[in-house]
Formats: C-alpha cells, sequence, structure tokens
C-alpha cells in the first residue's frame, strides 16, 4: 500500500516545544492507522504573516492529500474575536464546507487566558458543533484545562463528547546522536525556562517595571542565588524556546552575583527547527532537575525522565498539574513572595528519591491508549487505515 499522504498545519519554525510535540506524536499515528505516513509541513505563521490564507487555495491543497491533521498546538484561542471560527484557525463556513479531506485536531489548546469575548464565543460553539456531527472531523484537546475551559466557558456538552490526550511532546524520543554538549561533565545542572511574552497576564501580581517581568526577575535572580548558596556544586542551565525567553533570561542574568554568573550558569543557544529541538532537549535530559514555565517545558521534561517544578504563572500550567496530580509541584510565581517556597520545593526534589515522572509516563500512556480506539474508527471510516 502506498503511504498516506497527511498535510500537517502546525508551528514548525517557532517555539521548539512544538517540534518535540510533533515528534511524539507522527509515529504513534503512523502505528494507530497501519501504514507509512507521508507527512508534509503547512506553517500556521505563514497565516499569522500573511504569506497566507484560509482561501480556497488553501482548500485546494487540503483537498490535495488523504487526510489533514491540525496541531498539536495551542489553536483553539478563544481570544480571536475577528475569526469566523473564534480560534486560530480562521477560516470562512464556506470555505471549510469545501474541504472533503478528513480533519484531526490532534491536541489542541483551548486557551481562555487572554479572554473570551462573546463573538469568540458564539463563533467557536458554532464551529465546534459542527466538528462534532460528523465522522469527517475527530477533535482531541490536550490535557492542560482544556476540558475545563470547555466546560466553563463553552457548554459542559462539549466538554463530555471531546477526547482528551496528552501532548505528543511526553513521548519525544531523541537522537542517539543528539548531544548535551554545553554541560560540564560530572557536574549537577538545574534546567530553567522562563519566558515573559505575555507578561501583563504571566506576572499579574508584580508592579515594577513597564510589564511587571522586571520585578519577576529580581525575585527569581534571588532564589536561585539562595539556591546556590544553599547547593554551591549545582549550575544552572538557562533554556529559552523562543526569542522572547531571552529577554527575561538577560533581566535575570544581570542581577545574579558576577562570579556566580561568570562561573556557575550557561545560556543554551537560541534556534529553531527538528534540529533546535533534539539539542535543547538533549540538555534537559542531562539535567537533574528543571525549573519549567512553558508548557512543553514542562511536558518534555516529564516525558524524558527529568525531575521537574512547574513555574506556574499562566492558567494552563497549573491546570497541567493539577490533572497529572502532582498539584505540590507546581509553584505561583505570578506575584511577589515565592523566594521561600520555590527555593524550599527546589532543596526538596533535589534531596528526594522519589521520581513522580514514573507515575506521570504511566499516566499520560493510560490517556493515549484510551484514545487510540477512537482514532483507529476515524482512519477506517475515512478509509485512511489498511
Amino acid at each position: 500500500m502506498s503511504p498516506l499522504r497527511v498535510l500537517h498545519l502546525a508551528s514548525f519554525s517557532g517555539n521548539i516545544g512544538d517540534n518535540a510535540n510533533h515528534m511524539g506524536f507522527r509515529p504513534w499515528f503512523a502505528e494507530q492507522v497501519g501504514r507509512e505516513v507521508s507527512w508534509s509541513n503547512c506553517e500556521i505563521r505563514e497565516f499569522y504573516w500573511k504569506e497566507r490564507a484560509f482561501d480556497a487555495d488553501f482548500v485546494a491543497l487540503a483537498n490535495s492529500y488523504d487526510a489533514l491533521v491540525i496541531g498539536g498546538g495551542n489553536y483553539f484561542e478563544l481570544w480571536v474575536e475577528n475569526s469566523p471560527t473564534g480560534t486560530s484557525i480562521a477560516i470562512s463556513p464556506e470555505e471549510f464546507d469545501q474541504i472533503r479531506t478528513p480533519i484531526l485536531f490532534n491536541a489542541l489548546g483551548v486557551d481562555s487566558g487572554q479572554g473570551v469575548p462573546e463573538r469568540s464565543r458564539q463563533n467557536f460553539t458554532r464551529f465546534l458543533t459542527k466538528l462534532l456531527l460528523s465522522n469527517q472531523y475527530l477533535v482531541s484537546v490536550r490535557n492542560d484545562g482544556a476540558v475545563d475551559t470547555l466546560r466553563e466557558e463553552i457548554s459542559p456538552e462539549f466538554a463530555d463528547i471531546v477526547h482528551q490526550i496528552p501532548d505528543g511532546g511526553f513521548f519525544m524520543q531523541l537522537p542517539s546522536k543528539a548531544s548535551s554538549f554545553l554541560l560540564k561533565p560530572d557536574t549537577p545542572y538545574i534546567g530553567i525556562n522562563i519566558a515573559n511574552d505575555m507578561a501583563d497576564v504571566r506576572f499579574a501580581g508584580f508592579e515594577k517595571g513597564p510589564d511587571n517581568s522586571e520585578a519577576f526577575a529580581d525575585e527569581f535572580a534571588k532564589t536561585l542565588t539562595e539556591v546556590s548558596k544553599e547547593h554551591p556544586d549545582h549550575h544552572f542551565v538557562f533554556l529559552p524556546h523562543i526569542f522572547r525567553d531571552l529577554d527575561v533570561i538577560l533581566q535575570v542574568i544581570l542581577r545574579l552575583d558576577d562570579r556566580l554568573r561568570r562561573t556557575r550558569v550557561i545560556v543554551a543557544p537560541y534556534s529553531s527547527g527538528d534540529l533546535a529541538a533534539h539539542a535543547i532537549f538533549a540538555i534537559y535530559q542531562s539535567c537533574k532537575m528543571t525549573l519549567s514555565m512553558r508548557f512543553h517545558a514542562n511536558v518534555c521534561s516529564m516525558g524524558l525522565g527529568v525531575p521537574c517544578i512547574g513555574l506556574g504563572c499562566y492558567r494552563q500550567i497549573h491546570k497541567l498539574y493539577e490533572e497529572l496530580g502532582r498539584s505540590n509541584d507546581c509553584v505561583d510565581v505570578s506575584a511577589p513572595g515565592f523566594l521561600v517556597s520555590l527555593t524550599k520545593r527546589i532543596s526538596e526534589c533535589l534531596h528526594s528519591a522519589e521520581q513522580p515522572h514514573v507515575q506521570t509516563q504511566k499516566t499520560v500512556l493510560a490517556q493515549r491508549a484510551a484514545f487510540e480506539p477512537a482514532l483507529q474508527t476515524w482512519a477506517r471510516s475515512n478509509s485512511l487505515s489498511t
């Protein structure tokens, strides 16, 4: 049988967490349809950059493939008021109805963090109703509070119908050639991912600075200083996922003691794409533990078996840990006063023999397995599988 030709609409040149997601998803998808898959990337940022549009050309492109996969990613963002679907997938009902290709909405985030205008709510409700009434479509959302958001912002009925599955980043496999060459051998590292996009949301409890990130950086630098004193053998490696991460990383480093930042701090390179994801997540895998703010920084740490503390300053991170039964491993850093609690939790993690990621891996494997019959049925009903 010839390979299944799949058009994959997602991010491939933005956040390296998205690349990790796809690397964990694609081999599993091929297993479920029971045949080789030929993937064609369709970069969603080209739509944001106005280089493409969800128009007749996109419809024709989608119809030239055997299947269309959308995501994973945070594409059910409910703040997109001018979108016909209320989301980042800004396609008109008329154009969408022209797509004959089966569509899998793969582990999408349903995000209310930037608000839910009434127009977006209405448009998304109509769009999701259409998706759930046809076997042409299969809708899955990721385990970051997406189901709760549907229940709270759209309808409990929808929350009970959509499938919740773990993000593909939990299952990322690094190639054997991936190397954490930046790290000194026989040195314990604490990996750190911090972000300051949407700083007005992330650090809403702070008041200093134009975007509140400066006050966060002050307290976070003091936290790392305390940790460095309690654990003088440990070093720190900052792990940027997108270019904006470099700004807040610099803000923190500027506030560290000069000796500490010159002798025990590394900043991993910033880049994008699969090779960058391999390089950065190889560093993650070599760390003794991570402090993770972004969604995939947490997900991939857990999937790679690295003890992880979530830096909670966005709803989805708190919800991720809550749904995994690990709320104690997520420390709120959205307001002043986290220094003591975060320092204490880091020390507890470094001294603990517990391995919560082991149970996490079992949990997400079971969640994914529970979705497999629905995926296989969708593939068979649309003549995609063997």
